[in-house]
């Protein structure tokens, strides 16, 4: 603890304390070093230039076991000689990193013989009283750190670094706590467990540091060190990093700062190793200014290299004819051209970008503007790669169609570094705990789920259900965001993040839908900062892999839920078993790396089994219904006059209208009513690739398609029509016919499929054959003329359904994800979950 420290002052003196310069010549990765790419390529004095740009009072270079670049600039009065230190624990090779300051040469080269030895290192240290922070120190470099090196290390030395402009904010998170818990009485009892004697008077007081940790002239200054407004000397900084009177301060690690790194270095490395003598062409010339590697060009020189760029493509087509042999094209030249057009047009959307050039500052350094400017830039090359390969399709041109996969490929190389990066910034987010052992343990009210759904809007149950979910986590302040990825949002959520697609296009076999491609890069850099306990899978679709990737990237539980009969609906629309067993195959893959997979009724456990899914990983959703929005008061007498519609009796179908919803047998079935009785309406709600055909189908009988409806208008649909009918075999539930009895409607359902286990036969409703037209036929008839049956059936409904709570169905879902989060210790009972719950009447 820190709080016998003297007060700082709001701003103080700064200091950057981790840094890194050209001198830091040797990568620790080993293809790094195969290619001899240093891991930086930062001149001395122009570090010392960007400290003081970003207002620092103090400078220090902290390279790899090397003091020579920070030599280089000790001439100015305020520079601190740094070095970052590489040692071992002896045991075992445990790598670890310890910063040093205020250094000599002499103990540069003492430290470094003792460097396999980190308990000579501390010894040394603490001789020489060297200002020193273990740099990063639950940071697992060789994959050995445990809980014992970190304790030991909290004995041997004074100093650490808290925060790591270079690492993910989990860090600082997880170490701080553990120092604030230190007291006289922990260090001794750590002492006496390790039989090692503590460093430093007072070792249950650490000193606290920050730095940037930056490589590629990105960071320096964003991270720093905070001391007392009285520092005026590099002697001051180095007395009150030896007393612990100084505070971390500034930004923590991001996946773009990380990737953004990877760049500024690959960058350089291509201008000075590749490039060699060679004059930059007009791609090369926009990279290095926006890395910082050269001065942003004045508006001549970019008329001029534009200019020259044009005059060359210009050159190689008038040559092209003349050449004996075609200059072959290539993906990234697609791509390249791709790009150019896009930069081009897209900055003038960021001038923050602009306005940092002229500052000298690097403008890959602003890593949340540089993020959206690349994301912008990935769209329009996306659609624009697209394009090709639809042409070359139009066009039978294989040339093209191959360049365009090439471009394609060479795209996803191009953003290999932000991948890396959110991966990385995550893989040791649980270690972190087992290291630290500070966790608190999630409850409903901490809990964080991520929902990845590709059907919100759509009218159908299961978006039904994801908006009455989100209504209800709203409600209770609960941490509950659904994702999509759509370009025409109907249902305006609070806690909804919508991604606009990269791509849309007409679904194949349902061409009333779209196919989104989402935006994964922005996707995932979203879940990287949002930083979720649990990921939820809704559908098994493009944004369903998504969310997959976001749990694999958050090392966090994946659980999902089967709304939907997939292969029974991919069957009737394809007709197809080859898509249908390869359908079946990806489920499987799917579903079967979930923690645990919802299902909403007890009929489609034997299609999980089939699907790999064990038991025990089976949990049920409790069927919940809004009485709120769905109950008799809603009735409207007048709402059918003013709809045109003149029958007298009125039997509604609400949902989707594809063949997948059995809809031909609800055609069959009208039109042998239609020929016994013209008092009948048939009112269709909803839309879909059905329509067209259903409506010819339909031809001469008194059918009606009302489109689209919304909540209010579907809620007086309900309560003022005579009969409900839902003839679908492969909906898992069927919230259509729980709202249709809430509102007091009596339902007929298949019996075949779930909706069945939300009604009572003969009390609300009838359950009848799924495949015989004719017995639905008859089912209508006798309900329509047994009107005292109909009326008692249609009071029953409400009081029947009310069981199905929304606000109980809801608490059992989120509780599930509290428990999947937090298990129970093993040994204890958890009397509130069993792996299959029926619904108890």
């Amino acid at each position: 603890m820190i709080a016998d420290s003297p007060p700082l002052h709001m701003r103080g003196k700064r200091i950057d304390l981790h840094c890194h310069s050209d001198a830091s010549n040797r990568a620790a990765e080993v293809v790094l070093n195969a290619i001899s790419c240093p891991e930086c390529y930062s001149a001395p004095a122009e570090v010392y230039a960007q400290a003081l740009r970003r207002g620092m009072d103090f400078v220090t270079i902290t390279d790899h076991d090397c003091i020579d670049g920070v030599l280089r600039i000790t001439d100015r009065g305020n520079v601190l000689v740094g070095e970052e230190l590489t040692c071992w624990f002896p045991e075992d090779r445990c790598k670890l990193h310890v910063l040093v300051w205020g250094i000599t040469r002499e103990q540069h080269d003492a430290l470094q013989t003792r460097a396999a030895n980190v308990y000579h290192v501390a010894e040394y240290i603490e001789r020489n009283r060297i200002a020193h922070a273990v740099a990063h120190p639950i940071y697992r470099q060789n994959d050995k750190l445990e809980r014992w090196h970190l304790e030991r290390l909290l004995l041997l030395f004074k100093g650490f670094e808290c925060l790591n402009g270079a690492h993910s904010g989990l860090h600082r998170d997880a170490f701080e706590p553990v120092l604030e818990k230190l007291t006289r009485q922990e260090i001794q009892r750590l002492s006496e467990i390790h039989n090692l004697s503590s460093r430093w008077p007072e070792p249950w007081i650490k000193s606290r540091t920050s730095g940037s940790d930056d490589h590629g002239l990105l960071n320096i200054g964003r991270t720093y060190t905070v001391f007392p407004d009285e520092v005026q000397t590099v002697e001051d900084v180095l007395a009150c990093l030896r007393d612990g009177r100084c505070r971390p301060s500034g930004e923590t690690g991001s996946s773009a700062k990380l990737a953004h790194a990877f760049y500024g270095i690959a960058v350089r490395y291509y201008t000075r190793h590749i490039l060699a003598d060679r004059s930059p062409n007009l791609v090369t010339t926009i990279l290095q200014t926006i890395v910082g590697e050269r001065p942003a060009p004045t508006r001549w020189q970019w008329v001029t290299l534009g200019a020259r760029h044009k005059l060359k493509k210009v050159a190689r087509r008038i040559a092209s004819p003349f050449r004996r042999q075609q200059e072959p094209k290539y993906g990234t030249e697609r791509l390249k051209r791709l790009f150019l057009n896009s930069a081009k047009s897209r900055m003038s959307e960021h001038p923050a970008l602009r306005d940092v050039l002229k500052t000298d500052l690097p403008a890959l350094g602003e890593h949340e503007e540089m993020f959206r400017f690349v994301s912008s830039i990935n769209r329009d090359v996306t659609q624009g790669i697209a394009d090709a390969i639809n042409r070359s399709i139009d066009h039978a041109s294989f040339t093209g169609l191959f360049d365009s996969i090439g471009a394609v490929i060479a795209q996803q190389f191009v953003l290999m570094p932000y991948y890396f990066a959110v991966f990385h910034q995550n893989k040791e987010r649980h270690l972190l705990r087992e290291i630290t052992r500070q966790h608190t343990k999630k409850n409903p009210q901490t809990l964080r789920v991520g929902l990845f759904t590709d059907t919100l809007d759509d009218v159908n149950g299961v978006g039904r259900f994801l908006r009455d979910m989100a209504e209800q986590a709203q409600r209770k302040g609960h941490h509950f965001i659904m994702h999509t990825s759509t370009d025409a949002q109907r249902f305006d959520l609070p806690n909804r993040k919508n991604f606009i697609p990269l791509l849309s296009r007409p679904l194949p076999y349902y061409g009333d839908l779209k196919l989104h491609l989402p935006p994964v890069l922005e996707i995932l850099e979203w879940a990287d900062r949002q930083q979720f306990d649990a990921i939820h899978v809704s559908t098994p679709g493009p944004m369903g892999l998504c969310g997959w990737l976001a749990s694999k990237m958050l090392r966090v539980p994946l659980v999902g839920t089967y709304h939907t009969d997939f292969p029974a609906y991919i069957d009737s629309l394809t007709g197809d078993h080859r898509i249908v067993n390869g359908a079946v195959e990806y489920f499987k893959i799917l579903y079967g790396q979930m923690n645990a997979v919802f299902t909403r009724s007890r009929t489609y456990r034997f299609n999980l089994r089939d699907l790999g899914v064990a038991d025990e990983r089976m949990l049920s959703i409790l069927p919940g219904i809004n009485t709120d929005k769905f109950n008799p008061a809603h009735r409207d007498d007048e709402i059918f006059a003013r709809l045109g519609i003149n029958e007298p009796r009125r039997v509604l179908y609400a949902g989707r209208v594809s063949v997948e919803k059995n809809l031909p047998l609800l055609v069959d079935a009208f039109r042998k009513l239609s020929a016994a009785r013209r008092d009948t309406a048939l009112i269709v709600a909803g839309d879909g690739p059905y329509v067209s055909e259903m409506k010819a189908a339909l031809r001469g009988c008194p059918a009606h398609f009302l489109g689209f409806q919304g909540d209010a208008d579907l809620a007086a649909l309900y309560a003022s029509s005579d009969l409900f009918v839902f003839p679908s075999r492969t909906d898992t539930l069927g919230q259509v016919v729980m709202e249709a009895q809430a509102s007091g409607l009596p339902v007929l359902v298949s019996d075949e499929g779930g909706p069945k286990e939300t009604m009572d036969d003969g009390l609300t409703g009838l359950i009848v054959p799924g495949r015989d037209a004719h017995g639905w036929c008859v089912a209508m008839e006798e309900l329509l003329s047994d009107e005292p049956r109909r009326l008692r059936m249609a009071r029953t409904a409400p009081q029947r359904i009310a069981r199905f709570s929304l606000e109980k169905t809801y608490d059992s879902f989120w509780s599930e994800h509290v428990r999947i989060v937090e298990p129970p210790p093993q040994g204890e009972v958890d009397v509130s979950h069993s792996p299959w719950s029926p619904v108890q009447v």
